[in-house]
């Protein structure tokens, strides 16, 4: 009977290896266990950081934008939002410093806002067009109001007011309106580059000096609109009521006339390429008197390759191959250009034929359909080759 302690393996025994093996597994899997335990702590306070960090700033973003309604209320309390107090200096001093810090989301409210309070938008548009010119309490010029989403919360069924607001010189990259009545708003000299118009009336806006890059124009009316033709070219439009008072048929001008450009490119480069290629073979052997084959083979892109084969009745045969003939001309291209074979063929045969009399007989055949103009070319150029070769 084996003694299993008593087995030796390099001088340790087995009982000496599991006392090794069990010594060292168990940190082992304490070091495993521990880094596990930390990781997933780790995990879990950053998860709870990110949660506080969020926490944090949405209080903030409430905060300020409390303080500032507080702010406004006071003043208004106090009588400095009246007409006497024009200019308004603190409502925009206020309002300058919190804008500074607002999210997009705060932006977008405090504008509703003023427009309930019409600390903007203050002149009647009730047309589409103003009728009176009273200034804004609040200026909203040269501020950001990049990614702003301006939508009503019912949709179709009533329009956000936003009419006669004065968004000039501001910068609006990416803002959305979206059901949003902005007649008579003006947006003179702003950046409205991919901004988009869903389902909202821009009756008599202005637009005068606006970047319209990527600004996309959809289920909207236009009327009354000024609008330059690089700004019509920056656009884009789909069911719109554009300021002619017809609805918009393209899509996009940018996309139409890089098209155009693209077609017109072209049309040109194969015209440019519209003379005949033609390459020619010569090989001389001896055989016995045969005939001549001549081959026409067209395809639909008026791509013609020819073949000519003259044999003598002499011990010495030239075969004269044409081949590669690219028209993209009109019939009398291809007479032209058949022509010009015929006189390299005759040529060939002549140089090659100097000591030798006699008739060559010619017979072409047709590979493929040709229109009845180019088939009675052909037939009158291979009359002309055979009476060269007799």
């Amino acid at each position: 009977m084996v003694d299993f302690n008593k087995r030796s393996f390099w001088h340790f025994t087995l009982k000496d290896i599991l006392a090794i093996i069990s010594s060292v597994a168990i940190p082992i899997a304490l070091a495993i266990y521990t880094t596990i335990g930390s990781q997933q702590q780790k995990q879990q306070a950053e998860k709870k950081q990110k949660f506080d960090f969020e926490q944090s700033t949405q209080l903030r973003q409430q905060t300020l934008y409390d303080e500032f309604l507080n702010n406004i209320y006071k003043l208004d309390k106090d009588g400095y939002l009246n007409d006497t107090k024009n200019p308004w200096a603190f409502a925009n001093a206020y309002y300058r410093a919190a804008h500074r810090q607002w999210d997009a989301t705060r932006k977008a409210d405090v504008i509703q806002f003023f427009k309930e309070k019409q600390l903007i938008g203050r002149n009647n548009c009730t047309d589409g067009c103003r009728t009176t010119k009273l200034d804004d309490i609040i200026r909203l010029n040269e501020l950001n109001f990049d990614n702003v989403h301006l939508t009503s919360e019912t949709g179709v069924l009533n329009k956000l007011n936003l009419q006669c607001v004065s968004f000039d010189q501001v910068s609006m990259s990416n803002g959305e309106f979206s059901f949003v009545n902005l007649n008579g708003v003006s947006f003179d000299g702003a950046r409205l580059d991919n901004a988009k118009f869903d389902g909202s009336s821009l009756r008599c806006a202005s637009f005068n000096g606006t970047n319209l890059t990527g600004a996309q124009f959809s289920n909207s009316d236009l009327s009354n609109v000024k609008l330059t033709e690089d700004q019509m070219k920056q656009a884009s439009f789909h069911n719109v009521t554009m300021p002619n008072g017809k609805k918009s048929e393209t899509i996009s001008s940018i996309t139409t006339k890089k098209h155009i450009a693209q077609t017109t490119t072209i049309i040109k480069t194969e015209m440019a390429t519209a003379p005949s290629l033609i390459t020619s073979s010569l090989s001389s052997s001896t055989s016995t008197p045969s005939f001549s084959t001549t081959s026409l083979t067209t395809t639909t892109s008026s791509s013609i390759s020819t073949t000519s084969s003259v044999t003598m009745p002499t011990t010495t045969t030239t075969t004269t191959t044409v081949s590669t003939i690219s028209v993209v001309a009109a019939t009398s291209s291809l007479s032209a250009a058949a022509a010009a074979a015929a006189a390299a063929v005759t040529s060939s045969s002549i140089e090659a034929t100097s000591s030798s009399t006699a008739a060559v007989t010619a017979s072409s055949s047709t590979e493929a359909t040709l229109p009845t103009a180019v088939a009675e070319s052909w037939t009158a150029t291979s009359a002309t080759i055979t009476s060269l070769g007799q």
